[in-house]
């Protein structure tokens, strides 16, 4: 055992200590050994080099363990490494005992510990104990980390309130403070409070920038986020990638190809051509919504590594611009690249078979989901399968296959159906499908519409003065759906 173990590296150490805390406890003798026999259990340096890189709490609760069973207290910053790795894997109760163990040994009020065990209790969703650990020390240990922590923690807890008073009673605020509460209002699509914050800023860095953008095309105002891109890179701040991510984003919600292709020469030119597999996803998801399925497939063909979103954007440009065969190949390769399909993935292609009238294929592919894959239907998927039955004329299959799915249909499934039946004059069961979307909801005037056009185009003008009056003595209101439904039952009256 001696030579191999003494020369081995400390990832092997590491290693042997993640497997006896990974449920392993027939590894902890050889975790014992191998931090023995290494010679270093008695050097701190080297114990929270490993704590600081360890996986998860519990190999640190390991290490912690081994330390004390040969009398080597850890210091400061082995209790300080130790909680930050419950901020990656939340443990309240390993935040708890951790947090402890540094008040029995006297580190409680050392900046560092801290400052880890404030992060923890938030991450752990122990707000309470943040706060009770914050009101000790607030005085005189808290310094700006301390403080913007709690800023940030009451912000993802959506308590703006509190973390707003927290920002303007920190006694120094740097950047970073000023990009938590920035940040928090964006998310929250507060964007007045966002942007005034914004504007009274001292410094910006490209996350400030970044934060705003995001914020911007959250709450759907994709042209003022362009607008804030355009002043950003105008004033020579470089964007980082969440911000080129945003514009491409804002740009495909707004359709436009033109500030789509802009923004992405932008990165290229700015990245070397090194776009990240996140931002190449969103370049190929923005060209497909915005119709140049050309520039998607070269931009997706020059992707050396894609992952299951790089795939599905794939599929769903091809689909809707006129690529249906090309997007259910696609299926195949993607599993060839190992890349397993999800719910996302059958939505966009049962969307092809839609667009182009592949019925068998649209059935084969739902059977598969489910059989193969073993995914469960959601209303996408059972809308889709009405749409492709109902526009090739089965639409007797297309009510059988409502009628037997395992879950209630939605309204907006008998919808598609009765659109179906009037378009291929399917009139008696258009009308038992609409009265069942009447019945459903009673107060939406489009569906007394659906019925009425379904008379009208029999030439059954007794059955729509019916109609006419039943809105009248329902008092539905014309508002209810869209303008032109309103119009259309002004005209019945």
């Amino acid at each position: 055992m001696g030579s191999g173990i003494l020369n081995a590296r400390p990832s092997s150490w590491l290693a042997a200590v993640a497997a006896a805390a990974a449920g392993k406890p027939a590894s902890f003798p050889r975790a014992h050994a191998v931090i023995l026999t290494s010679g270093h259990l008695s050097s701190h340096s080297f114990v929270n080099s490993l704590l600081r890189a360890a996986p998860f709490p519990s190999a640190c609760a390991l290490l912690l363990r081994l330390l004390l069973l040969h009398r080597l207290l850890p210091d400061h910053i082995s209790l300080s490494f130790s909680l930050h790795s419950c901020t990656r894997v939340p443990s309240h109760q390993l935040t708890s005992l951790l947090h402890s163990l540094a008040v029995r040994l006297g580190h409680s009020r050392d900046v560092y510990v801290v400052n880890a065990a404030v992060s923890s209790y938030f991450t752990a969703s122990d707000v309470a104990s943040a706060d009770r650990l914050f009101a000790e020390i607030s005085h005189d240990v808290a310094d700006v980390v301390t403080w913007t922590t709690m800023v940030t923690g009451h912000a993802n807890a959506g308590n703006l309130k509190r973390a707003r008073w927290l920002f303007q009673a920190t006694p120094e605020r740097n950047v970073v403070s000023w990009n938590t509460m920035l940040g928090a209002y964006a998310r929250a699509g507060m964007l007045s409070e966002a942007r005034e914050l914004f504007d009274a800023m001292p410094d910006r860095n490209a996350a400030t920038w970044s934060s705003m953008i995001n914020g911007l095309v959250l709450s759907e105002h994709c042209e003022e986020a362009l607008r804030v891109f355009g002043d950003m890179v105008s004033i020579g701040v470089v964007p980082n990638e969440p911000a080129l991510v945003s514009a491409v984003s804002a740009c495909a919600q707004l359709r436009s190809v033109e500030h789509g292709a802009w923004v992405h020469a932008y990165a290229e030119r700015e990245l070397h051509g090194g776009m990240s597999i996140i931002l190449a996803t969103a370049v190929v998801d923005m060209y497909g919504k915005c119709g140049s399925i050309h520039n998607a497939v070269r931009v997706f063909a020059a992707m050396s590594v894609r992952n299951r979103y790089t795939w599905n954007s794939m599929i769903a440009g091809l689909a809707m611009n006129g690529g249906e065969r090309q997007a259910l190949s696609l299926l195949w390769k993607m599993q060839m690249a190992g890349v397993r399909p999800n719910d996302i993935t059958f939505i966009g292609l049962l969307s092809a078979c839609s667009h182009s009238g592949l019925v068998n294929e649209g059935r084969r592919l739902f059977d598969s989901m489910i059989e193969d894959f073993g995914i469960q239907p959601v209303p996408e998927h059972y809308g889709l399968m009405v749409d492709l039955l109902g526009r090739s004329g089965r639409v007797r299959e297309a009510v059988y296959f409502v009628k037997s799915m395992p879950v209630e249909p939605h309204p907006g499934l008998w919808g598609a159906l009765a659109s179906a039946c009037k378009m291929h004059g399917e009139v008696e069961l258009g009308e038992e499908v609409a009265k069942k979307l009447i019945e459903l909801e009673p107060r939406h005037g489009s569906r007394y519409v659906l019925l009425s056009n379904l008379y009208g185009s029999a030439n059954r003008w007794d059955d729509m003065a019916t109609v006419r009056k039943l809105i009248k003595r329902r008092k539905v209101p014309k508002g209810i759906g869209n303008t032109v439904v309103g119009n259309d039952i002004q005209q019945m009256e």
